[in-house]
């Protein structure tokens, strides 16, 4: 099981697969770690995964209400939520 700096590195290697599956081992061990879900629900967010991102960044923002998750959760309904009104049809 690794550990969440050597996720990290996976995750700025862009090995996200195996980011996750390391992630994903430290969860159950760990469940309670919020580090590790504010880690997976970025691991979904670059792959367009929005609603599996935001219920990591809940889980991770249940545990410590203080930490960066609800940024981030406001940060991907700003994406969901954006229109480009010039790419509309007349």
């Amino acid at each position: 099981m690794a550990t969440i700096t050597e996720i990290e590195k996976l995750i700025a290697a862009g090995r996200l697969d195996d980011a996750r599956d390391e992630i994903e081992r430290l969860l159950e061990a760990e469940p309670q770690n919020p580090q590790a879900w504010f880690l997976l629900g970025g691991i979904y967010r670059r792959h367009e995964l929005w609603g599996d991102a935001i219920n990591a960044y809940n889980r991770a923002k249940l545990i410590e209400p203080e930490g960066p998750a609800a940024a981030a959760i406001e940060s991907i309904y700003d994406i969901i939520r954006f229109v480009n009104t010039d790419l509309m049809n007349p």
